[in-house]
């Protein structure tokens, strides 16, 4: 269908919405898989999530970072493109016009939190809800797109709280102040402290700050109590309650914070006479907290993994930073999806997440694309081989080949697999390597270099850049061995959609899905030895038989992982929870 067909079908869709926010990195309809910086699993992982959502009956709008221009593409990310007739990509604007590694994305985020805001906005006015029933949950992916939730969040509450003043104090104070409040109800932050503006905008009403707190609350009682035709008695309980509060108070404390006080027991006296307007506010800041986020990995898990690297490498990866963004969202956030046990642990350990919060979410398979391909589907790829490598289409098919595709980060350590191959290629003559990736950056060019410099690996090993959508599957499937020596995983979707193939894998240790999933079936060795990878590898390139009985386990226990009965599981979960989501309504 044409973008112009998919749109219109989105806008009649009859389906609850849901939104997912991932904000790093070239996040889209069409993901540059294994080429573009900071893309890769945890896009994947959004893309089926959302496809996933949409089999059991939602409509699903995927908010990503936009303003820059498409990878590879001269053309912007601004106008929302359309997955399917009910996924949308909406694109944000913010932090300029090009692009930014996730390390220092926190720059754009109060720019993307204003638009993403007032399009939501417009969105409820033109539904004629609130903000917060446009979306019955936000997904959010990684720390920085957990900002961007958690402060749509803050300005809700801000919103419950602003309504809760009218209803509370209209009468009471002047209606010009009243249309002020609204207008700065987020830079005051009303609904971080509800209860304390509530009294404190009462009491400045009575005097200037220099009269005793005691005589404001008298006046401002005496007020509210008049305008709400409240009684004497009203006016007397409020007194007492912020009297017995203030009369705990040692004498020595700043008059500034008797005045804090007496506004915070003000404000809550207020909502004791009125039980209806306190049950209102508590319920309605409940309704607004639909967010749930999805880490994908942690500063804390990623530290120690780097604990021992020196610091220039260190200090580019900002941990202190994104350990303090992290910390915030998991102090303000109710419920989160945990892509592997080691974050689900963190979580737990490090920032104080409890267990029953936590609902456990791997990444799953899309086994239409990650399965055994016929010879006649592997035809065109092995063209695709020769054409990068100049190694003839037979001879490529004759021989055996060692994979791995990623994006070109020192943490993958590719250079480590060249290493390790150099080390067995002279054995054999009908074994290749291919590393895929991409883009042409630092990481590239000494992998480039590497290549140049170590003669073995002449017509032997191949960097094929980015490699083009249509080849991915049949790529995996193809290969006899599949690779990875990545040090840096939030789960390890490249060796899982390996597995899924039914392709032997050697892996580090530092890959949760191999170490969760399948440590019998794949061959798990030390992170950084390249001894071990080089016989790992040897190995299994000389025993077809286990390298075979390897691959059949792997597909066997790779199945649990499926996209829709997870999915399905997690709404559950989330319902469960007292997040309002309605049931689904899929095209039967």
């Amino acid at each position: 269908m044409k973008q112009s067909e998919l749109k219109s079908a989105f806008e009649s869709a009859d389906r609850p919405d849901l939104a997912l926010i991932t904000n790093h990195g070239y996040a889209g309809v069409e993901i540059p898989l294994g080429g573009a910086p900071d893309t890769g699993g945890q896009n994947m992982y959004v893309n089926s999530l959302a496809l996933s959502l949409e089999k059991i009956g939602y409509r699903v709008t995927v908010f990503a970072r936009g303003g820059f221009s498409f990878f590879n593409s001269d053309r912007l990310r601004d106008e929302p493109e359309y997955m399917t007739p009910n996924v949308r990509y909406v694109y944000i604007p913010g932090g300029g016009s090009e692009f930014i590694p996730k390390e220092d994305i926190a720059i754009a985020l109060d720019e993307e939190l204003q638009w993403l805001d007032e399009f939501i906005r417009i969105e409820a006015s033109q539904r004629g809800c609130e903000p917060w029933q446009v979306y019955r949950m936000v997904n959010s992916h990684y720390w920085d797109a957990a900002v961007l939730g958690v402060r749509l969040v803050e300005r809700w509450r801000n919103d419950i709280a602003q309504q809760l003043i009218h209803r509370l104090l209209d009468g009471v104070i002047d209606g010009q102040r009243l249309e002020e409040i609204d207008k700065d109800r987020h830079w005051m932050a009303l609904g971080e402290a509800p209860v304390y503006h509530l009294g404190s905008l009462l009491l400045e009403c009575e005097g200037s700050p220099a009269t005793p707190v005691v005589q404001r609350v008298n006046a401002c009682a005496s007020r509210w109590a008049a305008a709400k035709q409240k009684g004497a008695n009203a006016q007397s309980m409020i007194c007492d309650m912020v009297d017995e509060t203030l009369s705990k108070v040692a004498k020595s404390m700043a008059p500034a914070l008797h005045s804090l006080l007496a506004s915070e027991a003000l404000g809550l006296a207020l909502l004791t006479i009125e039980p209806d307007q306190a049950q209102w506010l508590k319920d309605k800041l409940d309704d607004v907290d639909t967010h749930v986020w999805t880490p994908h990995s942690l500063a804390e898990l990623k530290d120690e993994n780097y604990r021992n690297r020196p610091v220039e490498v260190r200090r580019k990866l900002k941990f202190c930073e994104r350990r303090d963004h992290e910390r915030m969202v998991c102090d303000r956030t109710q419920l989160f999806a945990a892509t592997s046990t080691e974050i689900a642990e963190r979580l737990r350990t490090h920032y104080r997440v409890e267990a029953e919060q936590i609902f456990y979410f791997p990444p799953c398979i899309d086994s239409s694309v990650f399965r055994r391909y016929s010879q006649k589907e592997r035809q065109e790829t092995w063209k695709y081989l020769s054409d990068v490598s100049g190694v003839p289409v037979e001879k490529l098919e004759g021989g055996k080949m060692i994979f791995e595709t990623s994006r070109m980060d020192h943490t993958k350590r590719k250079d480590l697999l060249l290493d390790a191959f150099s080390m067995i290629c002279d054995e054999f003559d009908d074994v290749y390597l291919f590393i895929g990736g991409g883009p042409e950056n630092e990481v590239f060019k000494d992998l480039k270099k590497q290549l140049e410099q170590t003669s073995n690996l002449k017509g032997k090993a191949f960097l094929t850049g980015f490699i083009p959508e249509q080849n991915i599957g049949p790529l995996f499937s193809m290969a006899s061995i599949y690779v990875s020596a990545s040090e840096m995983e939030g789960f390890g979707m490249s060796v899982s959609q390996a597995a899924a193939a039914r392709t032997a894998i050697v892996c580090s240790d530092l890959i949760p899905f191999a170490v969760q999933y399948v440590p019998e079936d794949a061959v798990i060795v030390h992170a950084g030895d390249v001894e071990d990878f080089a016989g790992a590898m040897h190995r299994l390139l000389l025993d077809d038989d286990e390298r075979d009985w390897r691959a059949a386990g792997l597909a066997e226990k790779v199945q649990v992982l499926d996209w829709v009965a997870q999915t399905r599981s997690f709404i559950e979960y989330l319902v469960q929870r007292s997040v309002d989501i309605p049931e689904g309504r899929p095209v039967q």
